[in-house]
């Protein structure tokens, strides 16, 4: 890929035939004297005086130069050809992945995953310099000889860094088939954005057809951000429809974190290897809370994504009751009932009793717990009322709530009544005498109990144990996540918490001692991101004083470390997968050490 000397110098360059033509510029082959050929783009007429477009110009021509790699259309710089300035490119003789596409596809698994892979270790060498493309479209990427990927067009791409980025740099680009749901938050962009596109791309070259359409652009960007994901045909592989899947999770923080990991699955896939999966979920498996629909990590007493508690049931002498809407004795709005299954299905340590709840709709106040302590009954009611639902603690049984003795009266009166109308007309009968009151303590004892039935029940938990580090550090989680407002950094705090507790089976003592490091500095770091963000957002993060290019340097070097924290924990997952034989791999902890000392040594601070 070396040149002799400098291209932008080279003598007796001119201008060829046109290779192709966008938007904004113009591609056209460039001769040397010396033989030597390039690509050359040249602004249009029309964006000559676009100040914005020169920009963008000159900075796809600093970002990437220097940056050699055979999976990106190398950039020499500016060269002034013929009286006009052009950007001095490599030239890559063969299509774009877009009209490969259109001609072929769907592509074949071992081609597509070969030309993605390129795609990634382009993105790997790309992010590695500290640059995002914030584009990557088929459009974008050549097809070079021997169906080598090669990225091109870095026109709208940015620094990793946010510390002296334009203005420009922070607002909404790209094109709507393949923006990431994030894209709307500039601050929120990161190499993990890259890799959404490529998911997307992947989906293309496997179906003909990007992976979500809309109306408008708008419409597109709005499906991206909340339809459902769609699935390859089964005519693919599990492990590359798991790992679009997961390239195309909404949150940055359920995707894989490193496009080299991404390169070196897409390798195995296409070279028909055995690959050892060890991708995050693309969605929610398991339990799900109640409230957002988001995973719950079940080890923590909230939802890690809004906050929702979640029943922790300890032994204790209260009550918890699920007292309204409504008046004692009116039926629980249907609504309700199905919001309030929902909770009880995404608590691991509960479950419906049968026809209590999901046949049969209750009437208000109902138990729904008993001989709980008080601290888990106060965490239960404020989950419900959070539910939409009124609740009430009380100590001790049922029937010391009033609003249960009065539903329970009500329904012994009805019972009574029942029975009285029953025996009318028989009262002559000596034995119905006899029998009467026994009857009636039979009846007001049944709807007692009917009453006061509670419509769940504890459900016997066998979860691995964890180590005492570990519960200490989910406790920390569990008192630092009330203060976390913002949705990406709770997602980025429970991607390292979910794959920490995933990896815990697997490891000894020391390897959980370890995780919970990792657990612990995760959780500072995303505690200072949050107030960093939030200082920001007060002010101007364009401001070019001393503290303003402080705050984002300090951000870019917390969210630098917390990325590559969890990448190393998706780095020990595929380590643990690949050689199940073994407890732990050394070589994957002596990483995950480095990255928390990393991490530790930013919250030390110089």
């Amino acid at each position: 890929m070396s040149e002799p000397g400098d291209p932008t110098q080279a003598a007796g360059l001119r201008l060829g035939a046109v290779l192709g033509s966008g938007a904004v510029a113009t591609v056209l082959r460039v001769e040397a004297a010396d033989g030597r050929v390039f690509a050359g783009k040249r602004l249009h007429e029309s964006h000559g005086q676009d100040s914005a477009a020169a920009q963008r110009f000159a900075q796809e021509a600093a970002l990437l130069r220097g940056i050699r790699d055979d999976n990106i259309v190398a950039v020499y710089g500016v060269a002034e050809v013929e009286g006009a300035p052009l950007l001095l490119l490599e030239l890559v003789e063969g299509p774009t992945l877009a009209q490969l596409i259109a001609r072929e596809a769907p592509l074949g698994e071992a081609r597509l995953a070969r030309l993605a892979a390129g795609v990634a270790r382009g993105l790997a060498r790309a992010h590695a310099a500290g640059v995002i493309h914030r584009d990557l479209k088929p459009a974008n990427i050549l097809v070079a000889v021997g169906d080598r990927a090669k990225i091109a067009d870095f026109g709208m791409a940015r620094a990793t860094s946010l510390a002296g980025v334009e203005r420009s740099a922070l607002t909404v680009l790209g094109t709507p088939d393949y923006m990431a749901p994030e894209s709307l938050d500039p601050l929120a962009v990161d190499v993990r954005s890259d890799l959404y596109a490529l998911g997307c791309i992947l989906f293309e070259m496997a179906t003909g057809r990007p992976p979500f359409t809309g109306a408008t652009a708008f419409g597109v960007i709005e499906a991206h951000r909340r339809a459902a994901i769609p699935g390859l045909p089964d005519s693919f592989s599990a492990p590359l429809r798991a790992l679009v899947a997961s390239l195309l999770a909404k949150s940055p923080a359920d995707r894989p974190q490193a496009a080299v990991q991404v390169a070196a699955l897409l390798e195995q896939i296409a070279a028909g290897e055995a690959v050892a999966l060890a991708l995050p979920a693309a969605g929610v498996s398991g339990p799900a809370c109640a409230g957002c629909g988001q995973p719950l990590v079940v080890e923590l007493a909230v939802c890690m994504h809004c906050g929702l508690e979640v029943a922790r049931v300890e032994a204790g002498r209260c009550t918890v009751l699920v007292s309204g809407p409504g008046e004692p004795g009116d039926k629980l709005d249907s609504a309700l009932r199905a919001r309030l299954i929902g909770w009880i299905a995404g608590n691991p340590g509960l479950c419906v009793v049968a026809g209590n709840l999901e046949r049969a709709i209750p009437r208000v106040p109902f138990t729904l717990l008993t001989r709980v302590s008080e601290a888990s009954g106060r965490g239960v009611v404020a989950a419900l009322q959070r539910l939409g639902l009124e609740a009430e603690l009380v100590h001790g049984g049922a029937l010391r709530s009033r609003r249960m003795r009065k539903k329970a009266g009500a329904l012994i009166g009805r019972t009574l009544a029942v029975v009285a109308a029953s025996c009318a007309g028989v009262f002559n009968n000596r034995y119905i005498i006899f029998l009467l009151p026994l009857l009636i303590l039979a009846a007001a004892g049944g709807a007692t109990f009917g009453a006061v039935r509670k419509v769940t029940r504890s459900r016997a938990l066998t979860p691995g144990k964890l180590a005492a580090p570990l519960r200490e550090a989910l406790a920390g989680v569990e008192r630092v996540l009330p203060a976390i407002a913002t949705a990406r950094h709770r997602h980025g705090l429970r991607a390292v918490v979910r794959r920490s507790l995933a990896l815990a089976p697997a490891g000894d003592a020391g390897a959980q001692e370890e995780l919970a490091q990792a657990i612990t500095a995760a959780t500072a770091a995303t505690g200072r991101l949050e107030a960093l963000d939030r200082a920001l957002a007060a002010g101007d993060m364009q401001r070019s004083d001393d503290a303003g290019r402080a705050l984002l340097h300090e951000r870019d070097t917390w969210a630098a470390r917390l990325l590559s924290l969890t990448a190393a924990l998706d780095a020990f997952q595929v380590r643990v997968v690949g050689a199940a034989a073994r407890n732990s791999d050394e070589a994957a902890l002596r990483e995950l050490r480095a990255q928390v000392e990393a991490l530790e040594e930013v919250q030390r601070g110089p």
